[in-house]
């Protein structure tokens, strides 16, 4: 009789599972907006939220809602419902916002041996996988900087060039992203070339500050300026080596990031040197 009872209550409880499953199945189905729906982003957070809260305050958390205007669900997503995730998967839908093709940000990692691929490759993917477990062989913008469908893009790049603040953070979410792909070694292995890279481009870049600053006690802000404006161009010279390790682009690490620091702090000198020189 006991074993009777058992049966019984488990087969209950089977059945109460299943009408819990096709209860589910149909509420979800009547809430899922039509192919011709167009979406507005309130309605996309107010759904998601009930869904995956914790995918809206990832995305609360980046700069994407920080911006203005707003980087919102229907920027990234479209305003159908159908192949949504495909279409904010894709490069391009990146890029419009970004700069273009000629953005450092961009055409650094076209530069590089993942973009490279990627341009290869990209119309042989199915922008439906998930950004996990490597199912693109080249991953894009999307796959990196949203890795395992993470909303806060900000927490692969680092927020201060000029010091570590952060950074053991950028190397752990940087990690969980190269490791679907490479091994444990050779990812510590580029880290840690890359963390000496952008030391040597500080240097570079605290030198020439400490000599501004030096000079700025003497002359006058119209003849600072020729110095100024060359230390302006020598941030984005730095950013370059920053994003060209980030991105793993040759180009960027050196064309257009050590030389042209090099070049800049060689300008500064001489354009400092010279007034040195001309003052009565």
């Amino acid at each position: 009789m006991y074993r009777c009872l058992k049966r019984v209550l488990f087969n209950r409880l089977c059945y109460i599972i299943y009408l819990t499953m096709i209860t589910a199945n149909i509420f979800a189905a009547e809430n899922i907006p039509s192919d011709t729906t167009i979406l507005k982003n309130s309605a996309c957070i107010q759904c998601h939220e009930k869904q995956n809260s914790a995918l809206i305050k990832s995305w609360k958390k980046s700069i994407h809602a920080k911006t203005s205007p707003v980087v919102n669900c229907v920027s990234c997503h479209g305003r159908l419902h159908k192949n949504m995730a495909a279409k904010a998967r894709h490069d391009d839908t990146c890029i419009a916002c970004h700069g273009g093709k000629e953005d450092p940000v961009v055409h650094s990692y076209s530069l590089s041996k993942h973009g490279i691929l990627m341009q290869l490759e990209k119309d042989t993917y199915d922008w439906n996988k998930p950004n996990i477990l490597a199912n693109y062989r080249a991953p894009g913008c999307s796959y990196c900087h949203m890795h395992q469908g993470n909303h806060n893009v900000s927490k692969t790049v680092r927020k201060d060039i000029m010091s570590n603040t952060g950074v053991e953070n950028v190397h752990y979410y940087t990690r969980s992203v190269c490791q679907d792909c490479h091994s444990p070694r050779y990812i510590t292995r580029l880290m840690e070339n890359g963390d000496s890279m952008l030391e040597i481009a500080r240097k570079k870049v605290r030198e020439a500050n400490a000599l501004i600053k030096q000079a700025e006690k003497t002359f006058s802000n119209k003849e600072m300026a020729p110095a100024e404006k060359q230390f302006k161009i020598m941030q984005q010279h730095l950013r370059n080596v920053d994003i060209g390790i980030g991105h793993q682009s040759p180009d960027y690490q050196w064309w257009y990031g050590q030389p042209a620091l090099d070049g800049d702090l060689i300008r500064i000198k001489d354009s400092i040197s010279e007034l040195y020189r001309n003052k009565p």
